[in-house]
């Protein structure tokens, strides 16, 4: 570890992101956060499958009319 770097190195999987079908970007958890405006916790907890499940929970019923 360098001096004065106290900070481990984050894992640098690279993602790509989507808003809808439109193409936003691609990079590591920082990159998404800053292209999508938003916290890196959110873009985080965006990747999960709980995250994903109530996702396509909402747009099924945003899709019936329902909200």
């Amino acid at each position: 570890m360098a001096k004065g770097n106290y900070h481990p190195k984050r894992n640098c999987n690279i993602y790509a992101a989507y808003r809808g079908d439109d193409y936003i970007g691609g990079g590591t958890l920082d990159d998404i956060a800053a292209l999508a405006s938003v916290s890196r916790k959110t873009a985080q907890w965006c990747a999960r499958p709980a995250a994903l499940r109530r996702i396509e929970e909402r747009n099924k019923a945003w899709s019936k009319g329902g909200r």
